[in-house]
């Protein structure tokens, strides 16, 4: 596999660029990449709600009613500190995510989905809620509806969100003081918000965030020998009764730590309704295929296919096919033919967003111009960390959007081809993934044309939130009908 793929990329090397291959220490970045997405230690003591940077300290958001976008680089600075945000601790010692900023997003049940507030005491739930008759039902976090196990035989759990800007945003939708033409992505749009939500009781903590949806991946904390390098929780997960090696089946609740191992992160900003769609990893989560990126002196470098065996997600190199093992079947997990339930061995088979053969947008030179500017904004973000914070062990893998906030196609930026160089294609990081949510989607290391987030948020090619988003549609059938009892903002008075 390793020699197929650099193979592969040097066939590809850009005429006349020299390049040096390496091997970079598992988990690692290379050092030497040309810083073309920087951020000052000044700029960086911004973010901090204190003004200094401080060993797990308190990062404010990202303004996303003042987003200014005059390259690549403001996405990821836009979604290096929406995570450093979310992943921080309050005044009560838990993550941004677990507060009452949040809500978490139930399973379909008849086509309904609950906003279930984040309550002080009350533990968040992976993918599992309770029906009106009391059965417990279940969801699938993969994006092809398969199952994940890590290396040690855990099942990943998912826990999806959505913050209260956005689930102010429904009400107002339902109740038909606003439009929900498109996620809100100016201040006159963000002030109707907090005014329809200030008439209800809720004042909204950080309404300059806008629109954001959290999909976040867990494994049983328990099972790994370096927790402290991990972001953890207390949840509830399902249970499941192993008939056999073949089938297992719902049964139940219980009460674990989880760690995390990935977070999308999705959220409108000024002049991009389509939303900012950007991800992480832990850096100990899955391998990396081979790829290149420009050291300090504009050389072209390849990094060779990462080794080791200190993979959460990979314990057999020789076998990093992502094959899934099992699926996800109403409440129950079946095993594939041929296969039991088992852990499969995973590849990141393009690294930071990026095919081998193709560049991903139209600012970027090469792929290895556009690897580095991710490598780039992840140097700067983790070494300006002070310390043992817990968010150096997370990596940004990147960040798509259109042009302008175009509606997507569901095709991804490509130069070679007059229809896949239009504003409605996916630019930025255009081929992303991640190997904990889209394991089996990754598409192999070269481009794919439907390899991007749009090809499955774009129904209808535009920019309504059902055609962007899984959860909305469901959500908003969810939520009570007007003048009704509003369940959704009961105990949320936050003055």
């Amino acid at each position: 596999m390793k020699k197929t793929i650099l193979k592969r990329i040097l066939s590809v090397t850009l005429v006349g660029a020299i390049v040096v291959s390496c091997v970079i220490e598992n988990g690692k970045l290379p050092q030497n990449v040309k810083p073309l997405c920087d951020l000052s230690e000044k700029d960086f003591a911004t973010w901090f709600k204190s003004g200094e940077v401080t060993e797990n300290g308190e990062v404010t958001p990202a303004n996303s009613v003042d987003f200014v976008h005059d390259n690549n680089c403001d996405f990821y600075k836009w979604s290096e500190r929406m995570f450093l945000w979310m992943t921080s601790k309050d005044s009560s010692n838990k993550a941004v995510f677990e507060s009452q900023e949040f809500y978490t997003v139930s399973p379909k049940i008849d086509g309904h989905r609950d906003l279930i507030p984040n309550k002080p005491g009350q533990l968040l739930r992976a993918m599992a809620n309770v029906d009106k008759t009391g059965k417990i039902v279940s969801e699938e976090g993969q994006a092809t509806d398969d199952v994940l196990m890590d290396a040690n035989g855990n099942l990943v759990y998912y826990i999806s969100m959505v913050n209260d800007v956005y689930a102010e945003f429904l009400n107002a939708v339902k109740q038909k003081k606003m439009s929900g033409n498109q996620f809100p992505t100016t201040k006159a749009e963000k002030d109707s918000i907090f005014n329809f939500a200030k008439q209800n009781g809720i004042i909204l903590k950080n309404p300059n965030t806008l629109a954001i949806e959290i999909k976040t991946s867990w494994v049983e904390a328990t099972s790994l020998k370096n927790v402290e390098e991990f972001i953890t929780i207390e949840a509830m997960v399902p249970v499941y009764k192993k008939n056999s090696d073949k089938l297992w089946i719902i049964n139940g609740e219980r009460k674990i730590k989880l760690a995390l191992v990935g977070m999308h992160i999705v959220g409108s900003a000024n002049g991009h309704p389509e939303m900012i769609w950007a991800t992480f990893e832990h850096q100990h989560n899955t391998p990396n295929a081979a790829y290149q990126y420009l050291n300090k002196d504009g050389i072209t470098e390849t990094v060779l296919a990462d080794e080791g065996n200190d993979w959460l997600f990979n314990n057999n190199l020789k076998d990093s096919t992502n094959i899934s093992h099992m699926v996800f079947s109403g409440d129950s997990i079946m095993a594939k033919k041929g296969y039991t339930i088992s852990p499969s061995n995973t590849l990141r088979t393009k690294p930071w967003g990026s095919a081998v053969d193709v560049k991903p947008n139209a600012e970027d030179a090469s792929p290895a111009a556009s690897n580095s500017e991710i490598i780039a904004i992840n140097n700067a973000v983790i070494s300006k960390l002070k310390g043992k914070d817990v968010r150096k062990n997370y990596i940004f893998i990147g960040a798509t959007w259109t042009d302008s906030g175009t509606a997507p196609n569901g095709y991804s930026y490509n130069p070679k081809v007059d229809s896949l160089k239009v504003a409605g294609v996916a630019i930025g990081a255009s081929q992303l993934a991640n190997s904990t949510m889209e394991t089996y989607a990754q598409n192999g290391d070269t481009y794919n044309a439907f390899g991007t987030c749009f090809s499955c948020h774009s129904n209808n090619k535009g920019l309504r939130p059902n055609d962007l988003s899984h959860i909305y549609s469901g959500l908003l059938k969810g939520l009570p009908t007007p003048n009704a009892s509003m369940v959704i903002i009961d105990d949320r008075n936050r003055k």
